[in-house]
């Protein structure tokens, strides 16, 4: 059957992530996708995502895959799927691709946008997608330890893998390269953040443990208020024990922003 790639952006808000659970654990943006597709086709399809996010996780640029015998157009298939969708959920871009594509096992490298103002005093539009903490932080302290994150590196000191439960003393399975992470301030302000100063810190990877980027920003945080030393970040990282300061930060300010894949698998088409 004809097999198609969108591009998805949703609000992670009152989602409990992307996932379709075993159980009702609350709604999902599979759910909400599959439920659209079997509308339209009047068949039970699933769909396969760049990543898996979490609960409260939002997304810019997910990338789902699905096949289908409907005979549809990309563009006509986003304006059907924009039309059922709830109104979190919206399809960016349509393209078909071949039977080799896979929406997770394809792509070359996810990457990851987190935001956290610094601001004494609430800005309840901007908290919706940032978390605010109420003294400064020294950024380029954040930045320095993030570069030290490049490269490939065993990250489960950060998150954890599906195999982590299985008791064959098998290493390895927390491993992952980074190609891209640094935190900077972003420039300008709005209404929506205050007077504050709006942080974002950038993750890309060839793949993510779960729990592995709010993890490593609850850990930059404390570089930035100065009661972690860069040197021990870095000493966390080769570590590689899960026991340490650094806490999970809020899912609200993350976001999945784009999903890489080998040059011509994926050529979006948006238009009407």
């Amino acid at each position: 059957m004809p097999a198609f790639a969108a591009l998805v952006t949703y609000d992670g808000a009152r989602f409990s992530g992307f996932q379709r659970q075993s159980e009702d654990k609350g709604p999902t943006v599979q759910g909400a996708l599959e439920a659209v597709l079997e509308r339209l086709t009047g068949a039970a399809t699933a769909v396969t995502a760049a990543g898996r996010t979490d609960s409260g996780v939002h997304a810019t640029g997910q990338v789902i895959g699905f096949v289908s015998a409907a005979e549809f157009a990309p563009a006509t298939w986003r304006r059907a799927f924009n039309a059922l969708l709830p109104e979190d959920v919206a399809i960016r871009a349509v393209c078909a691709v071949g039977d080799d594509f896979h929406a997770r096992r394809s792509a070359l490298s996810r990457r990851y946008s987190y935001r956290i103002l610094c601001d004494l005093v609430r800005s309840p539009l901007a908290e919706r997608y940032a978390w605010r903490r109420a003294g400064p932080l020294d950024v380029e302290a954040m930045d320095r330890a993030a570069q030290t994150l490049l490269g490939e590196h065993d990250f489960g000191a950060f998150g954890s893998s599906p195999r982590d439960s299985r008791a064959d003393g098998f290493r390895g399975r927390t491993v992952r390269t980074m190609l891209a992470a640094g935190c900077h301030v972003r420039p300008g302000s709005d209404l929506w953040q205050g007077d504050g100063e709006m942080i974002e810190c950038i993750f890309a990877a060839n793949a993510f443990l779960t729990g592995m980027a709010r993890r490593l920003v609850g850990t930059l945080v404390l570089v930035g208020e100065g009661r972690l030393s860069v040197e021990e970040f870095v000493a966390i990282l080769v570590a590689r024990e899960k026991a340490h300061p650094g806490a999970a930060a809020p899912a609200k300010g993350l976001c999945l922003t784009s999903a890489e894949y080998p040059a011509g698998m994926v050529s979006w088409h948006s238009e009407d």
